[in-house]
């Protein structure tokens, strides 16, 4: 039997041809249906923010020992890991406003914390008009005030390095607000 294997592919290519035009066909006729997309923008004016008052952690005794903490709470209060660490002066926590349409998603974060001399920051707490004490130094997350600003306060333990001397020893640390 002698098989004609010439006729045999061009029955294929006609074959497979006619199945590829009819799958193109029938993706062509599903792509023809457009889809209206609707793009949103929303306006805002940026975040402002005012700072009304310094982290104050006051006058601190020389002679506190390495590790010693003095903690300033939200609500302005003091705690001393040793008693007389704080000998004077005042002690107050950060307040800041913070200015934003009413009711909108805000994220509060505390970051690029210097170091002092004699000390380094940390576990800072944010109180948002009053709130409960929220962790900030990683984002915080909320719903602004129903006006348009509202004020923050920060808290913050400074841990004592090394053996302080006599000295005025200041640094800073950011707070940034953003839109969620």
């Amino acid at each position: 039997m002698i098989i004609n294997t010439s006729n045999w592919m061009k029955r294929f290519a006609v074959i497979a041809g006619s199945a590829l035009m009819g799958l193109m066909l029938a993706t062509g006729i599903y792509a023809a249906n457009p889809e209206q997309v609707t793009a949103e923008v929303e306006w805002i004016a940026p975040v402002a923010i005012a700072e009304n008052n310094a982290l104050q952690f006051g006058m601190l005794d020389v002679g506190t020992a390495a590790s010693e903490t003095v903690t300033i709470n939200t609500d302005d209060t003091y705690s001393e890991s040793t008693a007389n660490t704080v000998v004077g002066g005042t002690q107050a926590a950060a307040d800041l406003t913070i200015t934003v349409p009413a009711s909108t998603a805000i994220s509060i974060l505390v970051d690029n914390i210097g170091v002092g001399t004699y000390y380094t920051l940390g576990t800072f707490l944010c109180s948002y008009e009053g709130a409960a004490d929220v962790a900030c130094d990683a984002p915080y997350d909320l719903t602004s005030a129903a006006a348009a600003s509202g004020d923050v306060e920060i808290g913050a333990t400074l841990t004592v390095v090394g053996t302080p001397t006599a000295v005025v020893d200041n640094t800073t640390f950011d707070v940034t607000v953003t839109y969620q």
